[in-house]
């Protein structure tokens, strides 16, 4: 009998894909905003950029799908890749001379995440073994992570000394091997139906998903905040490039061990000691930013907020992808609406509190210990029809 965790040599070529992926992005991504920044653009512009970008995701979510039934699942990350490229040359080329491609170039970057992470997520749950999925979900956060977890500081020395149009123009190159382990790869064609009454159908069996989506991704997300934040508070990219590397290093090991506990220990135990740490993490977040920003103190609180968030989601994200092997593609697509969802209220909350950051870190928290009552048993049962 197999022992793999993850198996088919096709999913082994779109874990490379992702791994190269991770470390072309590294470069660039958590340097995004700090680059719209840069360009004059101000902190709520920015909050706007990332729900264009998170709304048209969802609104993508469904057309991936609908052209995965058409050319398959693998040639739908070609699509991909096309539509990264369309992103950087326009932020690198046309975003300084055409004010109205702000508007714009979100709409493709939420489309290319789409082609990206629905056939990602698909392929993962496929190609994975629910009774290890724990030390399998691992390995899907950590194996990028461990050859890109020195990008975000080098990134950094490139745009500090060589400008942002190089350091894109450099992630740009590295893209172009992204592609190359998935090229040999066939296409299944896949046949998802997102009719009306599939729709409900699904809905009925998943909507105990629905909130702990929501505040799941307040939680993440916050974590991009918190990045900005840190950059506002210290106007230094070079920071923002140590904290992405922090962030890279803290996670990488931890997580992998994290993996393995997940699989023998009890995940609704792990779930609810992972949630009161975000939510004591964010409380700490929210003292720091609001009387204490230092920028050692934000090494520390970062890497404890990296720890106590994978502490959380490993072992919640298990049983969400094995709750995904019933429905295959039209859980994971439906899923991206409170996900969504979450992000948006949180970048709006964001606009509205932009002079009081802190105070989101603080509502992260408390909002945040409806998972400390929350039966996480139930999430994988099925609802019965209302």
């Amino acid at each position: 009998m197999e022992d793999k965790d993850i198996i088919g040599d096709g999913f082994s070529k779109v874990l490379k894909m992702m791994s190269l992926n991770g470390f072309a992005m590294s470069f660039v991504a958590i340097f995004v905003p700090i680059y719209l920044f840069n360009l004059g653009y101000s902190f709520q512009m920015v909050m706007i950029w990332m729900m264009i970008h998170h709304a048209t995701l969802l609104l993508f979510a469904f057309i991936t799908v609908k052209v995965s039934n058409k050319i398959g699942l693998v040639h739908s990350l070609h699509v991909r890749f096309g539509l990264l490229l369309t992103y950087f040359l326009l932020l690198l080329f046309g975003l300084k001379d055409i004010p109205v491609l702000f508007y714009i170039i979100p709409i493709i970057s939420g489309a290319e995440s789409a082609f990206y992470w629905i056939p990602l997520n698909i392929l993962f749950v496929r190609n994975t073994k629910e009774k290890n999925m724990g030390k399998s979900m691992s390995k899907f956060i950590v194996i990028p992570k461990a050859i890109s977890m020195a990008g975000p500081l080098i990134g950094a020395f490139i745009a500090i000394h060589y400008g942002f149009n190089i350091l894109f123009a450099f992630a740009m190159f590295l893209l172009f091997f992204t592609f190359l382990p998935i090229l040999s790869l066939r296409s299944e064609k896949t046949n998802f139906i997102f009719s009306k009454a599939k729709f409900k159908e699904i809905w009925q069996k998943n909507k105990q998903y629905f909130v702990p989506e929501i505040i799941d991704n307040l939680a993440e997300d916050a974590m991009a905040l918190w990045t900005i934040f840190i950059f506002i508070q210290l106007a230094s990219t070079l920071e923002v490039g140590i904290i992405g590397t922090i962030t890279s290093v803290a996670s990488l090991f931890f997580t992998l061990t994290l993996g393995k506990l997940t699989d023998q220990w009890n995940k609704h135990k792990l779930i609810k000691i992972g949630a009161f740490l975000v939510s004591v993490v964010w409380f700490v977040n929210f003292t720091i930013g609001e009387f204490f920003p230092n920028q050692y103190l934000f090494y520390i609180a970062t890497i404890f907020a990296t720890l106590s968030l994978k502490v959380f989601l490993v072992p919640y994200s298990s049983l969400m992808y094995n709750q995904a092997r019933k429905d295959d593609a039209q859980f994971l697509v439906l899923r991206e609406i409170p996900t969504v969802l979450g992000r948006l209220i949180l970048f709006s909350i964001a606009i509205l509190l932009n002079k009081h950051l802190p105070l989101i870190f603080l509502s992260v928290g408390i909002i945040f210990i409806y998972f400390w009552f929350l039966d996480t048993r139930k999430l994988n049962e099925v609802s019965a029809p209302s």
